[in-house]
Protein backbone atom coordinates (compact mmCIF):
# COMPACT_ATOMS: atom_id res chain seq x y z
CA UNK A 1 0.00 0.00 0.00
CA UNK A 2 1.41 3.40 -0.93
CA UNK A 3 1.66 6.06 1.72
CA UNK A 4 0.23 9.43 0.63
CA UNK A 5 0.71 12.83 2.31
CA UNK A 6 -2.59 14.34 3.49
CA UNK A 7 -1.49 17.88 2.57
CA UNK A 8 0.26 17.60 -0.82
CA UNK A 9 -1.13 14.24 -2.05
CA UNK A 10 2.45 13.25 -2.86
CA UNK A 11 3.85 9.82 -2.16
CA UNK A 12 5.68 9.31 1.12
CA UNK A 13 8.66 7.06 0.46
CA UNK A 14 10.98 5.04 2.68
CA UNK A 15 13.34 7.29 4.63
CA UNK A 16 11.18 10.42 4.42
CA UNK A 17 10.61 12.19 7.74
CA UNK A 18 6.88 11.97 8.48
CA UNK A 19 4.22 12.93 10.99
CA UNK A 20 1.60 10.21 11.54
CA UNK A 21 -1.71 10.32 13.40
CA UNK A 22 -2.51 7.00 15.08
CA UNK A 23 -4.62 5.46 17.76
CA UNK A 24 -3.52 2.70 20.02
CA UNK A 25 -3.63 1.05 23.40
CA UNK A 26 -1.00 2.05 25.90
CA UNK A 27 0.72 -0.86 27.66
CA UNK A 28 3.70 1.00 29.13
CA UNK A 29 5.99 1.26 26.10
CA UNK A 30 7.00 4.60 24.60
CA UNK A 31 4.56 4.22 21.71
CA UNK A 32 1.10 2.73 22.28
CA UNK A 33 0.30 -0.41 20.28
CA UNK A 34 -1.49 0.82 17.13
CA UNK A 35 -4.99 -0.57 16.61
CA UNK A 36 -5.32 0.48 12.96
CA UNK A 37 -3.28 2.01 10.12
CA UNK A 38 -2.56 5.75 10.53
CA UNK A 39 -5.55 8.10 10.28
CA UNK A 40 -3.29 10.55 8.49
CA UNK A 41 0.29 10.91 7.35
CA UNK A 42 2.20 14.02 6.30
CA UNK A 43 5.68 14.78 5.02
CA UNK A 44 7.22 16.57 8.01
CA UNK A 45 7.59 19.74 5.93
CA UNK A 46 3.92 19.62 4.87
CA UNK A 47 2.57 19.29 8.42
CA UNK A 48 1.09 22.36 10.04
CA UNK A 49 -2.11 24.27 10.51
CA UNK A 50 -4.33 21.21 10.98
CA UNK A 51 -3.09 20.22 14.44
CA UNK A 52 -0.43 21.24 16.89
CA UNK A 53 2.41 19.02 18.06
CA UNK A 54 2.36 19.06 21.86
CA UNK A 55 5.11 16.63 22.87
CA UNK A 56 4.89 14.40 25.93
CA UNK A 57 7.01 11.74 27.55
CA UNK A 58 5.70 9.17 30.00
CA UNK A 59 3.50 9.41 31.99
CA UNK A 60 1.09 10.64 29.32
CA UNK A 61 -1.83 12.94 30.04
CA UNK A 62 -4.91 13.43 27.90
CA UNK A 63 -5.00 17.00 26.58
CA UNK A 64 -8.81 17.05 26.87
CA UNK A 65 -9.48 15.87 30.45
CA UNK A 66 -5.89 16.25 31.80
CA UNK A 67 -6.11 12.80 33.42
CA UNK A 68 -3.08 10.53 33.29
CA UNK A 69 -3.39 7.74 30.72
CA UNK A 70 -3.44 4.37 32.50
CA UNK A 71 -2.38 0.97 31.21
CA UNK A 72 -4.85 -0.50 28.74
CA UNK A 73 -6.45 2.79 27.71
CA UNK A 74 -6.91 3.64 24.05
CA UNK A 75 -5.59 7.02 22.92
CA UNK A 76 -5.05 8.97 19.73
CA UNK A 77 -1.64 10.56 19.23
CA UNK A 78 0.91 11.74 16.69
CA UNK A 79 4.45 10.49 16.09
CA UNK A 80 7.38 11.88 14.12
CA UNK A 81 9.74 9.41 12.50
CA UNK A 82 11.17 7.97 9.31
CA UNK A 83 8.88 6.28 6.79
CA UNK A 84 9.36 2.56 6.38
CA UNK A 85 8.60 0.45 3.32
CA UNK A 86 5.10 0.03 1.91
CA UNK A 87 4.77 -3.20 3.94
CA UNK A 88 4.75 -1.38 7.30
CA UNK A 89 2.52 1.33 8.66
CA UNK A 90 4.21 2.98 11.66
CA UNK A 91 7.29 5.14 11.17
CA UNK A 92 10.65 4.06 12.59
CA UNK A 93 12.99 6.07 14.83
CA UNK A 94 10.12 7.80 16.63
CA UNK A 95 12.17 8.90 19.62
CA UNK A 96 10.90 9.17 23.18
CA UNK A 97 7.94 11.51 22.68
CA UNK A 98 4.45 11.19 21.33
CA UNK A 99 2.37 14.24 20.51
CA UNK A 100 -1.13 15.61 21.02
CA UNK A 101 -2.38 12.80 23.28
CA UNK A 102 -6.13 12.33 23.70
CA UNK A 103 -8.39 9.52 24.86
CA UNK A 104 -9.96 7.75 21.89
CA UNK A 105 -12.74 8.01 20.93
CA UNK A 106 -13.54 10.23 23.96
CA UNK A 107 -12.58 10.76 27.56
CA UNK A 108 -13.97 8.24 30.07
Amino acid sequence: MKHICVKCDGEVTAGDEVVQMLDGIWFGAITPVPTAPPFGEWHHGCFGGELTLNGQTRPYRCEECLREVVLGERISFLVIGKETSELYTVAEGRGYEIYTVRHHPRCP
